[in-house]
């Protein structure tokens, strides 16, 4: 089975290059040209990997629209892997992709051989990713955390994201969650409380 690249810029003409290069490849495509196009199609498909333009209308020249699209991937526990691409300051811009979790940054303009090069370890970190997952249950928890916050404040962001990730892993299936998390379903109801997690 082919994997499935969701690819989300505004310009058509590069979304065709990018697409054609990618199905040359031997990838299955989607394509997006908003933050909101590319929501309905995330809520909808799962994705191996994610090729995101940064500066997207309204927004054109801040990388706002594609921080949004990351907080949503990171909020929604996605294992995709997200390639940013990025035009005018590449660097604050890459530099604010990889803290909001991107795996990759592509400066503009990008060359086929860059973005297969790219596409390529993306996928394969996913599938290794997913292995852990299914083979020895390993699932990675990642925290932006500062020093200064405290071992309490770091605790319970790292609760809330495992309870998150699980809980979208089972289909906010109380029951199962439990199971893998190795507590009662009454712990598991007062955590969804806790964080005020809901059913998406």
């Amino acid at each position: 089975m082919s994997s499935l690249i969701l690819i989300i810029d505004d310009d058509p003409a590069l979304r065709g290059m990018l697409g054609f290069s990618l199905e040359s490849a031997g990838y299955e495509v989607l394509e997006a040209d908003s933050r909101k196009q590319a929501l309905q199609v995330l809520k909808q498909h799962a994705p191996h990997a994610v090729v995101l333009d940064m500066g997207m209308p309204p927004h054109e020249h801040t990388p706002e629209e594609g921080l949004a699209v990351l907080d949503w991937l990171a909020n929604h526990q996605s294992p995709a892997k997200t390639i940013v691409l990025t035009g005018q300051n590449a660097q604050a811009t890459s530099y604010l992709a990889l803290k909001q979790g991107a795996f990759d940054f592509l400066e503009k303009p990008v060359s086929q051989e860059a973005l297969l090069i790219s596409v390529r370890r993306a996928v394969l970190f996913y599938e290794q990713a997913q292995k852990l997952k299914t083979q020895e249950g390993v699932q990675r928890v990642e925290i932006e955390a500062s020093l200064g916050e405290g071992m309490k404040q770091i605790r319970n962001q790292a609760e809330e994201k495992l309870l998150k990730q699980v809980l979208a892993d089972t289909d906010f299936n109380v029951h199962e969650t439990a199971r893998q998390l190795g507590i009662k379903r009454e712990n598991v109801y007062y955590l969804i409380k806790k964080y005020g997690l809901q059913r998406e």
